[in-house]
């Protein structure tokens, strides 16, 4: 019980430091989210993103109803949070999960959605998945085009010191 709590607790101070920084600190800021091995960040985390996407979308901020984000993470460690946070959506449908390969390249990132990336795809210019090519768009093109809708993306870099 005290375990939930704690989460609980972190959640919410979680969700209230998003909104913060997406309301009334727009640009590029950081929150640093740490704790030990085993004791349920993933969780957390999805539990936040969930959270905020719902303040958003009740309350709406300087005209954003939702927000987008981008899931980075070493090795085949996206694929494995993907796999945990469709599990925890799939019934809930609070938040999509996707690979960039379901991401629509003509509309980019749309709001509720949770986009996983293998960091070493994305981490030099020439990797494939960053470029555009002659008939598809990279990443960059893909984040510019939900930001021109108007969504705020949040960009959550697991595991952030192995990079």
């Amino acid at each position: 019980m005290k375990e939930l709590d704690y989460q609980n607790k972190a959640v919410r101070n979680l969700t209230d430091k998003l909104i913060y920084q997406i309301k009334d600190n727009p640009g590029r800021r950081c929150i640093v989210f740490e704790a030990p091995t085993g004791s349920g960040k993933t969780v957390m985390t999805c539990r936040t993103l969930a959270g905020l996407s719902e303040a958003m979308r009740d309350r709406g901020y300087d005209g954003c109803c939702d927000c987008a984000f981008i899931w980075i993470a070493p090795r085949d460690l996206h694929i494995q949070s993907y796999n945990k946070l469709k599990n925890i959506f799939s019934d809930t449908n609070r938040l999509v999960t996707r690979v960039f390969g379901d991401i629509d390249p003509t509309e980019g990132i749309k709001g509720g959605e949770i986009l996983f990336v293998n960091w070493e795809s994305v981490n030099r210019k020439k990797n494939l998945i960053v470029r555009d090519r002659e008939n598809s768009v990279g990443l960059y093109e893909i984040v510019r085009r939900s930001r021109n809708a108007g969504l705020p993306i949040v960009v959550i870099i697991d595991e952030e010191q192995m990079f």
